[in-house]
């Protein structure tokens, strides 16, 4: 038998998925965060890590790496052409052979979109905007730290929250149901312990920016102001990126086009005001288009999949079978 290999590797937690050449399952295995920017070791750690998941996967379906026809990679935190040659080189040190590595963001294109072409919104740890059209080029957009400034991810809304309910409590700033709902969650009862409460439980690992962004989510449907303006703002950010995105990928405004929201904060988040407010500028921004918007349905690591079956039979297109295999796995 042959096999191919599908990965996502994330900032909070990483997948590897197995299936033989001809788009059937055999495994799927989890890991933490294997984004080497995350990582106290940095690449070192990445190819030990990485290392310890391709051998477990392997070793526990009895298939060697002779067996691995084609591989391809989303790699959180693979941003520039030297970060690429890097983890291309450090993949290829392990053993695969024919190996594709992108940006994870990537991967929620064929993941999502039946053609294999259109947008990826990320919305998770991060932000990150990815898309491909029919010719095959490829853009990313955010998703570079303090160069790019992004405005989405739940890092960004815990932090956004947190500094508000601090101008709040210290700055005379405008009362939020967010103060509330934050020091219920960490178990504060008086201002005086607000920073030293978050010291703590940042330095014990029970607190993190990320945890944090329900919040902005349950005080918005609550209709505080603050709040709504974070998800607004948030919501102009990726519309403005994704119009700007089909303008330099030059999508034809005849055909269909998808846009596949995926990650946490899109497809976890309880308020409508986020994706509804993100279509609607986006459909005003771009009128006359068909524009189909998909919230990812599937693990994300389902387009590294599809990606790799794809090219390696060069025929045909594993969307429906793989995505019914993967469906709800996670």
């Amino acid at each position: 038998m042959e096999y191919i290999i599908g990965v996502d590797i994330g900032a909070s937690k990483s997948h590897l998925s197995l299936f033989d050449t001809d788009g059937t399952f055999v495994s799927l295995n989890h890991w933490g965060p294997l984004n080497h920017e995350v990582l106290p070791g940095s690449y070192e750690q990445f190819e030990d890590e990485f290392g310890q998941l391709l051998m477990q996967a392997l070793s526990a379906s009895t298939i060697k790496i002779e067996q691995i026809k084609y591989t391809v990679l989303g790699v959180a935190g693979v941003d520039t052409k030297k970060q690429h040659t890097i983890i291309s080189g450090i993949i290829a040190k392990l053993g695969l052979r024919h190996i594709t590595v992108c940006n994870d963001a990537y991967l929620g294109i064929p993941a999502g979109s039946k053609t294999g072409t259109g947008i990826c919104a990320i919305n998770g740890s991060g932000c990150t905007l990815a898309g491909i059209n029919k010719k095959g080029e490829m853009l990313q957009i955010g998703g570079v730290h303090d160069i790019s400034g992004d405005k989405g991810g739940g890092g960004y809304l815990g932090s956004r929250l947190v500094s508000i309910v601090y101008t709040e409590l210290f700055r005379k700033g405008e009362p939020t149901i967010m103060t509330p709902l934050l020091f219920k969650k960490l178990g504060i009862t008086s201002k005086y312990d607000f920073v030293e409460t978050i010291y703590d439980k940042t330095d014990d690992g029970t607190f993190g920016m990320n945890k944090c962004a329900p919040l902005v989510f349950e005080a918005a449907k609550q209709n505080d102001r603050l709040a709504a303006e974070i998800v607004l703002e948030m919501a102009e950010n990726y519309a403005n990126g994704i119009s700007c995105m089909i303008e330099e990928l030059d999508f034809p405004q005849e055909d269909e086009l998808y846009i596949v929201l995926a990650g946490s904060v899109f497809v976890k988040g309880k308020d409508p005001l986020l994706i509804n407010t993100l279509k609607e500028k986006i459909d005003n921004d771009n009128p006359g288009r068909n524009i189909q918007y998909k919230l990812l349905d599937v693990p994300n690591v389902a387009g590294a999949v599809i990606w790799a079956l794809n090219t390696h039979n060069n025929t045909g297109n594993y969307y429906d079978k793989v995505c019914a295999q993967l469906y709800n796995m996670l």
